[in-house]
């Protein structure tokens, strides 16, 4: 099955703050932090079922290196990611993005 991959404004707009903020703490850093995004969401473009549901149909896919997960729905053909958020801040941060 082919799957449309679609990234909503407020997830992008996480994506550009924590990569600003790692390239205030090292030069290149948040470079490296939008690379591993951009993995994993080839990773769950490619095969979404293969992370776990981890609320009601809301599955997570966590950044190698990074300690952020992008977690994202599946609706139909479409993977709707809603949020990329820092996993040792208030995880349930997202759910009020669903």
């Amino acid at each position: 099955m082919t799957y449309c991959l679609l990234v909503r404004r407020q997830a992008k707009l996480d994506l550009r703050r924590a990569a600003r903020w790692y390239e205030a703490q090292q030069p290149g850093l948040g470079r490296e932090f939008l690379v591993q995004a951009d993995a994993v969401l080839d990773r769950v473009s490619d095969n979404p079922v293969q992370y776990q549901v981890i609320y009601r149909d809301v599955r997570r896919a966590i950044l190698r290196k990074f300690p952020y997960g992008v977690f994202y729905r599946i609706d139909g053909t479409d993977i709707v990611v809603f949020a990329v958020v820092h996993l040792h801040r208030d995880p349930s941060s997202w759910q009020d993005r669903t």
